[in-house]
């Protein structure tokens, strides 16, 4: 996924044509971000770990979605706490390299510290083994998720929006937007949500010129020229 938001940055894809920030990366961090993408499928070895430990063996379909369901919304808070958790002053040498990345690039998504991903995989998929043990869940339906997700972090990384320009109408109430994870970026806090807003409405860590911004990007076709602008509020006649 990351190699397709590359090719179609790198070549003016149509799909790119609503840029969110109009600014150059670092010189130096694609090159950065790739070296750290070595240890991306770690999530993938310990899965299979459990696997082999005779976990996550229900094969019924029901199971399948069932366990792809608890996935997400577990996913969905253990990404939301560990996050914020990584932005206190104690923690934050665990999440310090992803966020070197102020501007999203096509690797962004799979640029983290082995510390960090470790620690969100190991969180994620030991509790959902703890409860293999009173309700056994589908090695399959876990599997689905994180396919999903991988998928959703690489646009959710992208300098350009993908979603349609009515987006925060309907869905995009409850769901998130690539401008929505690039503001946690350029302005360093708030936006903590993964894929869903919920928990950064629920706990007021939502940026509130978003869908402000988003209108602008989307309808208005007019990208931000520093990392830190605000779209403020039309005045009241």
């Amino acid at each position: 996924m990351a190699l397709v938001w590359y090719l179609a940055a790198k070549n003016n894809w149509k799909m790119c044509e609503r840029t969110i920030y109009d600014l150059p990366f670092k010189a130096d961090q694609i090159r950065r971000e790739l070296k750290n993408s070595i240890h991306t499928p770690i999530h993938a070895v310990i899965l299979s770990a459990f696997l082999y430990l005779g976990f996550f063996q229900n094969t019924r379909f029901i199971s399948f979605l069932l366990s792809g369901l608890a996935t997400a919304v577990w996913a969905e808070i253990w990404h939301y706490g560990s996050h914020r958790a990584f932005h206190l002053s104690a923690l934050h040498w665990i999440h310090l390299e992803h966020h070197r990345s102020h501007l999203n690039s096509p690797f962004t998504a799979i640029s983290f510290s082995f510390s960090e991903k470790l620690i969100f995989d190991v969180g994620l998929l030991g509790v959902l083994t703890a409860a293999d043990y009173f309700c056994s869940l589908n090695f399959f339906g876990i599997a689905a998720w994180y396919i999903g997700y991988l998928i959703i972090n690489s646009f959710s990384h992208a300098n350009f929006e993908l979603k349609p320009r009515d987006y925060n109408r309907w869905s995009g109430k409850v769901l998130t937007s690539t401008t929505y994870h690039s503001l946690h970026h350029s302005r360093y806090t708030g936006n903590y949500g993964l894929g869903t807003r919920v928990l950064d409405k629920l706990f007021k860590t939502e940026w509130k010129d978003y869908e402000r911004l988003y209108d602008r990007i989307s309808r208005e076709g007019k990208p931000l020229a520093k990392l830190r602008e605000r779209v403020e509020a039309p005045a009241e006649v």
